[in-house]
């Protein structure tokens, strides 16, 4: 953050000249202006979070990095590392560590894919760096990426901002399917707005049981609610026929048969609503 304070004294001058030379990822400058501070002001209280950031900017990360290494490094800028860019760049922290992300997304693109340390890829790497295409490719090599909910995820969210609500839209219905907890997680951190709202009317109408599972219900709901997602649920891959997933196939079924006349057909499949739950079923009805 730029320190501006009316009575320019030497010490506020140096401080400024650090993190503008840090912002502009001048390594050579910045290490001069901090150490020019520290022996003029060897107590200003930001000297570590300066000099943290300095060090991390002259000591880049080259590929390939072992596995160990390359974790040691992810936990060092998510915490001390993010920590100082916080408390010298406030709201632009997030823009100046994207570099850093990328660096490392780069140096550990050739590790495999471990569900048991899913932050270490290059994929989740390149998201938090901003970098929506460029993650594309990496997750698409992970082998049943889709089957899988990290990667399914990542591609969510990679589509969504590249594309918006509907590119990521069957994605997410499997997503809800089979992970609904991280499903509404990535909602909330994507905020697209079409999306906001959909789910904001689901939290507000939906009869469920207040269970964390919840959200797996949101893709049937969402079908009632507007029809038109009927398209986009139709290129989603079937999954582990949950009950939440049956549900949802029998409203895109209903919702074909109703274009289609054939009422005697809906009859039926609106039984099927009804006992695959009550709830969607009253919701359906009260549109007809």
């Amino acid at each position: 953050m730029q320190l501006d304070i009316f009575e320019h004294s030497r010490d506020v001058i140096l401080r400024n000249a650090a993190i503008d030379a840090l912002r502009r990822r001048d390594a050579g400058t910045s290490r001069q202006a901090i150490a020019a501070l520290a022996a003029e002001c060897a107590t200003d209280p930001l000297l570590p979070a300066l000099g943290l950031l300095c060090t991390k900017l002259n000591s880049p990360v080259f590929a390939p990095l072992v596995r160990d290494d390359a974790m040691a490094i992810l936990r060092e800028t998510e915490d001390a590392v993010a920590k100082a860019a916080a408390q010298i760049f406030g709201a632009a922290a997030a823009a100046w560590l994207a570099p850093l992300w990328a660096e490392l997304a780069t140096a550990i693109a050739k590790l495999p894919f471990d569900s048991a340390h899913e932050a270490l890829h290059a994929a989740p790497l390149q998201l938090r760096a901003g970098h929506w295409a460029e993650a594309i490719s990496p997750i698409e090599d992970i082998d049943s990426w889709r089957r899988q909910p990290a990667p399914l995820a990542w591609m969510i969210e990679a589509r969504g901002r590249l594309d918006g609500f509907d590119a990521l839209w069957p994605l997410l219905s499997e997503l809800a399917w089979m992970d609904p907890q991280r499903a509404q997680a990535l909602v909330e951190r994507l905020r697209l707005p079409a999306l906001d709202n959909l789910v904001r009317c689901f939290h507000g109408e939906f009869e469920g049981e207040g269970a964390t599972d919840d959200f797996a219900w949101f893709p049937a709901w969402a079908l009632i609610a507007e029809t038109r997602l009927g398209d986009g649920l139709r290129l989603s891959q079937g999954g582990a026929n949950t009950p939440q997933e049956r549900c949802a196939r029998i409203v895109l079924g209903l919702l074909a048969l109703e274009r289609q006349g054939r009422n005697a057909e809906v009859v039926e499949w609106r039984r099927r609503l009804r006992d695959a739950h009550v709830g969607l079923f009253a919701r359906y009805m009260r549109d007809r």
